[in-house]
């Protein structure tokens, strides 16, 4: 049992930074900003922690496992966790806000339950890291109670995921009623249409179960939450659904798709191949009339889950490698253009719209340029990384002779041009109708937005870097 425990040090090591936490900031209201100075530095010593070399590991009967892959995500999400506390710090700051440590706990538990998601490797541990995921998130959706578009955001984020979770859990009782187990290797075995006839009972227990997966990821024909959540609440936690939440679930899925569905092409291919499709197709026509610009994102990010979902199809390590160094060049831009709009407009990025960045170059020179940088790089314009993750993802497409996804993918990608460079014509060529205030940069707002530029220039140089 110490030794189960053992393994399980870093969600351990989550759960006492979250409850300590909380717990010190309600006796000491006045040191919150120290607080979360302390547990941004024992975030970083977990990712540390996960970095350090050891062997594949499991616990409690193997329903907990712990190897490079997981380490890798685990630390990613850590990283991504660290950046979205302290863009909240910074935005409570220039919105001279109080800043609340709730939302500081509410981010950790919810991490916390992306890493025991992460680390399953049994349905039921994996359905209770999800919920524990999501039951967090909703309370993020809803952490800005003085708005009602928030509360509106949060009822309708979990009035879906409630749904969602209820066809899980169907899926999940189909699966143990056909399989008699829970396990990811008894389940694979069973549906492996080599040695086993096919169940379908079990075929459709899996499909349900993905079809809760591929909700979290925001992919379509799920995805009917993500705008109106991601316009609705605070921008900190649309920073957070739109990064680290993302990148926790595409490793889930990648578990799902290599340890339970495995090789079984009614459901690892055709679904997401469906999914993929459907995400470019939506994600590029629905943000065209877009005003908001975090629902433009919210459609932003349904259209990359489609590109990310084209390199899954494949079905090869390199559409894994693919999809993986693709949502990672995205849900980095992602970060350092929301950075950008809480520097540009301060309070005003909770309501950002194109009105709100008109000439906005003019005076915040630097920042109109990360912005272009990042916006380049979501096109796919050389020499930025985003270029290279999506020549790389068609490329093991058009080998893989996947044309119809490619296909679908140019041109979708020649649609989302368009609200792109709405972006940058609006803040270069559109002279301003209101005063901009000028807002002194924080630090780390500074220090996200260099290091996502930087990521993006330099990436292509260390691609072969990111292999797990």
């Amino acid at each position: 049992m110490l030794y189960n425990f053992t393994i399980l040090s870093p969600e351990l090591i989550l759960i006492a930074i979250a409850l300590l936490g909380q717990l010190i900031a309600v006796y000491c209201k006045k040191t919150h900003r120290v607080i979360d100075s302390t547990v941004i530095l024992c975030i970083a010593l977990v990712a540390f922690i996960l970095q350090m070399p050891s062997f594949e590991v499991s616990a409690f009967h193997d329903s907990f496992v712990i190897n490079g892959f997981s380490r890798f995500f685990k630390a990613l999400v850590l990283m991504f966790t660290i950046a979205n506390i302290i863009m909240y710090r910074d935005f409570c700051k220039i919105s001279n806000n109080e800043i609340k440590h709730e939302f500081v706990s509410l981010t950790l538990l919810s991490t916390l339950g992306i890493f025991v998601s992460i680390s399953s490797r049994d349905l039921l541990l994996l359905f209770c890291g999800l919920e524990l995921q999501a039951l967090a998130g909703y309370a993020l959706a809803a952490f800005n109670t003085s708005s009602y578009k928030s509360s509106e955001a949060a009822l309708k984020y979990f009035v879906l995921g409630a749904l969602l979770s209820c066809i899980s859990l169907l899926g999940m009782s189909f699966i143990y009623g056909f399989s008699g187990s829970l396990h990811y290797t008894t389940i694979a075995t069973l549906l492996d249409p080599a040695a086993n006839s096919i169940n379908v009972g079990l075929v459709i227990g899996v499909i349900l179960f993905l079809s809760g997966i591929l909700f979290k990821l925001s992919a379509a024909p799920f995805h009917m939450w993500t705008p109106d959540v991601y316009e609705g609440a605070p921008i900190s936690a649309v920073t957070y659904f739109s990064t680290t939440q993302k990148i926790g679930v595409l490793a889930i899925l990648f578990n799902v798709i290599h340890f339970i569905v495995w090789d079984y092409t009614q459901i690892s291919v055709d679904l997401i191949r469906i999914a993929a499709g459907l995400s470019m197709i939506i994600g590029a026509l629905g943000a065209i009339r877009q005003e908001s610009l975090k629902r433009l994102m919210g459609y932003s990010t349904i259209l990359n889950v489609g590109y990310v979902l084209i390199g899954i199809t494949l079905h090869s390590s390199e559409g894994d490698y693919a999809a993986q160094i693709y949502m990672m060049i995205y849900t980095i831009g992602a970060i350092g253009f929301f950075a950008c709009l809480i520097a540009l407009l301060g309070s005003k990025a909770e309501d950002a719209t194109f009105r709100d960045i008109q000439g906005i170059a003019s005076n915040r020179k630097t920042i109109a340029a990360v912005a272009t940088i990042i916006m380049f790089s979501m096109i796919g314009l050389p020499p930025f990384a985003g270029f290279f993750g999506k020549y790389y993802l068609f490329y093991q497409a058009v080998a893989a002779k996947e044309f119809v996804l490619v296909f679908i993918g140019i041109a979708s990608s020649v649609v989302a041009s368009f609200y792109y460079l709405k972006i940058i014509k609006t803040m270069y060529f559109i002279d301003s109708e209101i005063e901009v205030e000028r807002i002194p940069t924080n630090r780390g707002l500074f220090l996200i937005t260099l290091i996502s530029v930087c990521f993006i220039l330099i990436f292509p140089f260390f691609m072969n870097n990111f292999r797990i």
